[in-house]
Parts: structure tokens; sequence; C-alpha cells
């Protein structure tokens, strides 16, 4: 990643970085995970902006419960969103992106 950033400076185009949390991730970590403060982190000073999505998950699991999450927006015994889990991430985009 300090590659990427560095690279980024050079030709002056800016960085973002997006988190989200993966489906073990919410069965077994917190909102504020190792992940989120790591990559917060490495943004200070560096990127544009920084998208974290675990909230936005993890109030999902907490409200409807930590499977029903994982069934709904995940593919089946992968980490990468399903149809309707890009949907969730895309509608959490745009709410974060447009404040």
């Amino acid at each position: 990643m300090e590659k990427l950033y560095n690279l980024l400076q050079e030709n002056n185009i800016k960085l973002s970085v997006a988190v989200y949390p993966h489906p073990g991730q919410i069965l077994h970590d917190e909102v504020n995970s190792k992940q989120v403060k790591i990559w917060k982190k490495f943004c200070e000073n560096k990127c544009h902006k920084f998208f974290n999505f675990f909230p936005s998950f993890f109030n999902y699991a907490k409200t409807n419960g930590k499977h029903e999450a994982i069934n709904k927006f995940y593919i089946k015994n992968d980490v990468h969103l399903n149809e309707e889990g890009n949907r969730f991430f895309a509608k959490e985009f745009l709410s974060i992106y447009n404040k």
C-alpha cells in the first residue's frame, strides 16, 4: 500500500481506502477491529477519504442476527459480497460519500 500511495502521489492522484468486515469478523470480531485501526492509521495524512463500513454491517447484524447478516450479504462459504451485499454496500457508500 505504501508503494501504491507513493505512485499515486507521484501522479497527483488521490487515494481512498474502504474497509468492510468478512463473515468471520461479523461472527467473532468487534466493530472497531484491528483491521479498522490499521487502515485508519495508514490513511492519516495519506488518504483523501477513509470509508469504514464495519459499523453498517455490525449494526445490521446486531438488529437482525449475525448469521442472518452473513447469509444475506455474502456468497455462501466465501468472503465476497453477493448481489444483495453489494446493493447494501453501495447504499451505505453513497450515504457516507455524500456527507
